[in-house]
């Protein structure tokens, strides 16, 4: 971790979403590497050694998306209680059903969670995410300072791609950050009541979240996002949407994806790149 405690830090709560996923097969529930989450903790065991090392913060809450008819959901919650317990976590159970889509389980863990954040700053964080680097807390400090109201941390580089619908530019005044249009479920620090704000948009919405928008909140707030950024003027919108990219422009990736399919694809690929270069 680079940099002194400083204001955000020191008022910063984790909010961790988790599932078990009710598409879990038997061979999954025992091999970590199908399925390194639900029943057992050992992947957020990693995601806590992670933010000690990265960001050296612990104080979380933890969402859990409960599927009270699903085994596998509720083997995974005695687990997540002792985990809790031993950690000194805050549990918050959403309970939901296995007749339930998914979207809508995990929008109401993500809305049960930042509700119960009781801090003025939320680190947002999916169970499966890791950062890559150490975070630097003077270049949180001073976003926040000039407006920022979110900071997400990139999967990729900082840069625009021509076939999508991101667009990141330099942040004017501050080379440490960029510019961007575009919400993401990815790890990012927010204030908590602009996050909050974020996620009310998902109840406002027909419940429309597969293509190309994104799951489960990210699918409403972008079409939000996107209708405003066509209606308002670029000013307007900056206002509306105070969100910028940790990071100079170019920047490598600050978070990885460690989860069951992105994840397992880009670990694989990560072995294999590594291994054809020893070659």
């Amino acid at each position: 971790m680079q940099g002194s405690t400083g204001a955000v830090k020191a008022n910063t709560q984790v909010l961790i979403i988790t599932h078990a996923s009710k598409n879990v097969s038997e061979q999954g529930i025992k091999d970590p590497l199908l399925y390194p989450g639900a029943p057992h903790t050992r992947l957020l065991e990693d995601v806590f050694c992670n933010l000690e090392q990265r960001i050296d913060l612990t104080d979380a809450v933890i969402a859990f998306d409960h599927k009270i008819d699903c085994p596998v959901s509720r083997l995974y919650l005695d687990n997540l209680r002792a985990f809790c317990e031993r950690r000194h976590v805050r549990l918050v159970v959403s309970p939901s059903s296995l007749l339930m889509g998914n979207q809508i389980t995990a929008t109401a863990a993500f809305m049960r969670g930042i509700q119960a954040v009781e801090t003025s700053h939320v680190l947002f964080f999916e169970h499966d995410h890791v950062f890559l680097r150490d975070l630097d807390w003077r270049i949180v400090d001073q976003a926040f300072a000039m407006g920022i109201r979110m900071l997400r941390f990139n999967e990729g580089d900082n840069t625009s791609r021509g076939d999508w619908r991101e667009s990141v530019n330099p942040f004017p005044g501050f080379d440490q950050i960029c510019e961007t249009n575009y919400y993401c479920n990815k790890p990012f620090l927010a204030t908590t009541d602009f996050c909050r704000t974020l996620f009310e948009l998902a109840e406002r919405q027909v419940p429309t979240w597969n293509g190309l928008f994104g799951g489960f909140v990210e699918g409403p707030v972008m079409r939000q996002m996107m209708a405003d950024e066509f209606n308002l003027s670029r000013e307007e919108f900056r206002r509306r949407y105070p969100i910028a990219l940790y990071g100079p422009l170019g920047a490598p990736p600050m978070i990885e994806h460690f989860g069951v399919f992105p994840g397992r694809r880009a670990r694989w690929t990560k072995a294999l790149k590594s291994w054809l270069k020893r070659g």
